[in-house]
C-alpha cells in the first residue's frame, strides 16, 4: 500500500484537488468559488515556499482589501519562520542602508506612542512594520535574478488587470464625485477613473510605481511575443493614468519616465512626443483644460490647497518636534483649530508636510535620509552593474520614486495602506537587485 502511494501521490493529490475544486463550485456562486479556489491556491503554494507568498502579495495588493493583505502576509510570514527552522544553514542575509531605515521607522514608532489618537496610530504603525518586513523576507527569500523577476511579473500583470478595470469603468461610465473635480473649470470631464482603488489620485500614484518598472521589463527582453505583451501592458496602465485625470499623477509619471528616457533610452522622448500627441486626440478639450489648470488659483482644487497648507504650517510650529501622531485621525483631531477659509481636509495633501505634521522634524528627517538612500544604492547599481538589465530595473525603481514624490508634493501619498505597501514593494525590488548584482560593496 505505502509503495502505490508513493507512485501514484501525484495522482492521487490531483484526484483530491479536483473533488475539492468541483465541491466548490458546486456549493458557491462562480466568483466567489473562484475567489476561494485562487486563496486556497495560493495558501497552498505560500506554505510550499515562502516567496511565493511575496509573488502572491504583490498581484493581489491592488486587488483586494488591504486587510486580506495582511493575513496573506501574516502566513507568508509563518512560512518564512518555517524555512529558517528546516533549513540548517540559514542565516540573515545582510540588509543594506539598515541605519536609515531605522532613521525613518523610529519616529514614527515615537509618533505612535505620543499620538492624540493612539489605536489608530498603533494601526498604520503596523501597515509600516508590516511594508518592513516585506523588505526583509525579500531580502532572505529572493535570492536568484529569477525569482526577481517573478516578482516584477506578478506586480505587472496586476497593475495591467488594474488599467483594463479602469478602462472598463471609462467605457461603462462611473459616478464622477463633486469632491474631484472643478466642473465650472473642467466642463468637458465626464468621469475619472478609479478602478479597484478608492480615488483617482491614489490610482494614478499606483501606476506611477509601476509604469517604468514594466518599461523596464519592455528593455530587458529579446522575445517579440514578451515585447508586445510588455508594451501592451504599458499602453493599457498609460490610458488609464490619463482618464485619472490626476494632474499630479500627470506630472509625477512625466518625470519618471523622463528620468527612465535620459539614463536608459533618450530616443523614447521622441516616443513620448509622438504618444502625447496621439492621447490628446482622446479628448483634446479636457487634457489641455486639465494641463493648463495646473497652479490655477481659480481651480477649487489649487484654492483649496493653499489655505489648507498654511493652516498646516501653523499646525507644524506647535508640533514640529513630536508631531500630533500617527494617521490622519489625529491630524483630524487638531486641525479644526488651525482651519482657514473654512477649509474642511482629512491631510495636508503634502506628502512631506503631512509627515513634518504627524511624525516630527525627525520623522522628515528619516524618511527623507530614507529615500536617498535608496535612491542612492539603486545609483551604485546603475554605475558599477554588469548586468544591463539590473541597471534597468534600479534606474526604473530610482524613476518612481521621484514621480511618487513630485506628486506628493500636492497629494498625501501615504493616505492609502496599498500605496504605503507599494512603494516599500519598489524599494525592495531596487535593494533585492543591488545585493544581487552588487554585494560586494561595502561602501553603505
Amino acid at each position: 500500500m505505502e509503495n502505490f502511494l508513493s507512485k501514484n501521490r501525484f495522482n492521487i493529490i490531483g484526484l483530491i484537488s479536483g473533488l475539492l475544486i468541483g465541491l466548490i463550485l458546486y456549493l458557491f456562486p462562480l466568483i466567489t468559488a473562484a475567489k476561494i479556489i485562487l486563496s486556497l491556491i495560493g495558501i497552498g503554494l505560500i506554505l510550499y515556499k515562502a516567496e511565493f507568498g511575496l509573488y502572491f502579495i504583490a498581484f493581489i495588493l491592488p486587488l483586494v482589501s488591504f486587510r486580506y493583505v495582511v493575513l496573506y502576509f501574516g502566513l507568508t510570514l509563518i512560512s518564512f519562520i518555517l524555512y529558517m527552522f528546516i533549513e540548517k544553514d540559514f542565516t540573515f542575509k545582510r540588509m543594506p542602508i539598515k541605519y536609515s531605515i531605522a532613521l525613518y521607522l523610529i519616529p514614527l514608532f515615537f509618533a505612535t506612542i505620543t499620538s492624540l489618537t493612539l489605536v489608530e496610530g498603533l494601526e498604520k504603525l503596523i501597515v509600516y512594520i508590516i511594508a518592513f518586513l516585506f523588505l526583509l523576507l525579500s531580502i532572505n527569500l529572493v535570492n536568484s535574478k529569477q525569482k526577481l523577476y517573478y516578482l516584477i511579473i506578478a506586480l505587472i500583470i496586476s497593475s495591467t488587470l488594474v488599467g483594463f478595470y479602469g478602462l472598463y469603468q471609462y467605457r461603462t461610465g462611473i459616478k464622477l464625485e463633486a469632491v474631484w473635480i472643478d466642473p465650472e473649470q473642467n466642463p468637458d470631464i465626464e468621469t475619472r477613473v478609479i478602478s479597484t482603488f478608492d480615488n483617482p489620485n491614489i490610482l494614478a500614484e499606483y501606476f506611477i510605481l509601476t509604469i517604468p518598472i514594466t518599461f523596464a521589463l519592455l528593455y530587458n527582453t529579446d522575445s517579440l511575443f514578451k515585447k508586445l505583451f510588455f508594451l501592451l501592458c504599458i499602453v493599457v496602465q498609460t490610458l488609464c493614468i490619463l482618464l485619472t485625470y490626476s494632474r499630479g499623477g500627470w506630472l509625477g509619471i512625466f518625470l519618471a519616465m523622463l528620468i527612465f528616457a535620459f539614463f536608459i533610452d533618450r530616443k523614447l522622448l521622441f516616443l513620448y512626443i509622438i504618444g502625447g500627441i496621439g492621447l490628446l486626440l482622446l479628448n483634446p478639450k479636457a487634457i489641455i483644460t486639465r494641463i493648463t489648470s495646473i497652479g490655477s488659483l481659480e481651480d477649487s482644487s489649487t484654492a483649496y490647497r493653499l489655505p489648507l497648507w498654511a493652516a498646516t504650517v501653523d499646525m507644524i510650529e506647535d508640533f514640529w518636534l513630536n508631531g500630533v501622531g500617527l494617521g490622519i485621525n489625529a491630524f483630524r483631531a487638531i486641525y479644526p483649530q488651525y482651519m482657514r477659509q473654512g477649509i474642511v481636509a482629512a491631510h495636508s495633501h503634502n506628502v512631506f508636510l503631512q509627515l513634518l505634521v504627524e511624525a516630527g522634524i525627525f520623522g522628515l528627517i528619516g524618511f527623507m535620509v530614507f529615500v536617498f538612500n535608496s535612491i542612492r544604492i539603486n545609483l551604485i547599481t546603475y554605475v558599477k552593474g554588469k548586468d544591463t538589465k539590473i541597471k534597468r530595473i534600479g534606474m526604473a525603481v530610482i524613476a518612481s520614486v521621484l514621480g511618487l514624490l513630485l506628486h506628493g508634493m500636492v497629494d498625501y501619498v501615504f493616505f492609502s495602506n496599498r500605496i504605503i505597501m507599494m512603494f516599500w514593494l519598489i524599494i525592495s525590488i531596487g535593494i533585492v537587485g543591488y545585493i544581487l548584482e552588487l554585494d560586494s560593496i561595502k561602501k553603505l
